[in-house]
């Protein structure tokens, strides 16, 4: 077995394997730890999918969210016993899953850039800038912009969303100021949000959306730190990435491939979150190979049972309730002024995984009738 992408997809799938018995190598074409562009906010959860401890990379706990809409004069605040979020930096987060697949018994091979996939009847052959590595199965867990699915045969581009981040150092005065919740702000860019994260001795604020035509995302970044009183105080680390903003087309399995995070598109469409989606995609990978026996049709029906159940029915609600976050600036101020405090309630209740998409989208009354009047009255075909 093969793993390609040592993120939380990669490095879960690959855990699972290794402690079920099975000789697996997980690859990463940078060295570890690597720089990953990144907000480094992990819900609740996500944290309770996670099979270690992870603790020592936690920089900082939120048990609270503030949700602002400047241009509405809307605003509202949630906390919880549970943290909310808990801060981290993604090279530390990954790092350890890294290391831990490794401990579990995978062969974890780190700067280790894939160059090519062959695919045969019987096996694979993974290419790389070292060596070449035969194969069952692969799992592609390598990002939005995935190599193996590439190489596998999924030809159509995937739809992504382009995000802005930045690392700020502040004074400490105003990082005190900001430490006791994640923020998040809607109006500084169309189709999207902005957020601050506090950080243990820095501020991460990034922005990102769907909105239609060019807009500059550094400028509005800019405008938006301005607006909040954040201050450099010794440099801005600046980074752009993109997410994936819908399912990849073609399917998640393709003869003796499957994909998984964000190379599957398997990431929160409200929140933009990716690392829940990504530990549940990957341990199903990995059970779907075991429980399949590793054969072709058996582990893709059991890939896709296991999706089904734990990814593509939340992610289909999902994509519902995020067309009226972000479809209109008018049906979202309509939405907050109606519901405000009860959505805020309802995703706090959701990231703590305490709630469901579909329990939140299908039993709210005043939710389906705004998905009525805007016509998007059923979820795309992956939900119920």
């Amino acid at each position: 077995m093969v793993v390609v992408g040592a993120g939380p997809a990669g490095s879960s799938a690959a855990y699972e394997l290794a402690r079920s018995g099975v000789r697996v190598a997980l690859l990463d074409k940078a060295p570890m730890p690597r720089y990953k562009t990144c907000g480094g906010g992990i819900v609740y959860r996500a944290l309770k999918l996670l099979p270690l401890d992870v603790s020592e990379v936690i920089e900082r706990q939120c048990h609270a969210a503030d949700i602002n809409l400047n241009d509405a004069d809307l605003h509202f605040s949630i906390k919880r016993p549970r943290p909310l979020v808990s801060m981290t930096m993604r090279e530390n987060f990954d790092y350890l899953l890294f290391r831990a697949a490794a401990k579990a018994g995978a062969h974890a091979i780190d700067g280790c850039r894939v160059l090519d996939v062959i695919t045969r009847t019987e096996d694979l052959e993974v290419l790389t800038e070292r060596e070449s590595f035969r194969c069952r199965f692969l799992i592609g867990a390598d990002g939005a912009s995935s190599l193996v699915a590439r190489k596998g045969g999924w030809h159509a581009r995937m739809r992504v969303i382009p995000l802005v981040e930045w690392e700020v150092s502040v004074r400490e005065d105003l990082l005190d100021a900001f430490a006791g919740a994640a923020r998040f702000d809607f109006g500084p860019v169309p189709g999207g949000y902005a957020w601050i994260f506090p950080k243990r001795r820095h501020l991460s604020v990034g922005l990102g959306g769907t909105g239609r035509g060019r807009f500059d995302l550094e400028g509005r970044l800019r405008e938006f730190l301005r607006s909040s009183g954040i201050e450099a105080a010794n440099g801005i680390d600046r980074h752009g990435y993109f997410v994936p903003a819908r399912l990849r087309q073609g399917g998640f399995v393709r003869d003796r491939i499957l994909l998984a995070g964000d190379a599957a598109g398997f990431v929160d469409p409200v929140t933009g979150e990716g690392i829940t989606y990504a530990l549940l995609s990957g341990r199903a990978a990995a059970r779907a190979l075991t429980e399949g026996e590793f054969k072709p049709p058996r582990v893709r029906q059991v890939y896709y049972s296991e999706l089904r159940t734990g990814v593509l029915r939340e992610l289909g609600w999902g994509r519902l309730l995020a067309s009226l976050l972000y479809g209109s600036t008018k049906v979202q101020h309509l939405l907050f002024r109606r519901y405000g405090q009860q959505l805020a309630e309802a995703m706090g209740d959701i990231v703590l995984g305490e709630k469901s998409y579909a329990a939140l989208c299908g039993k709210h009354l005043g939710l389906r009738e705004l998905f009525r009047l805007t016509r998007n009255s059923r979820p795309d075909r992956e939900g119920p």
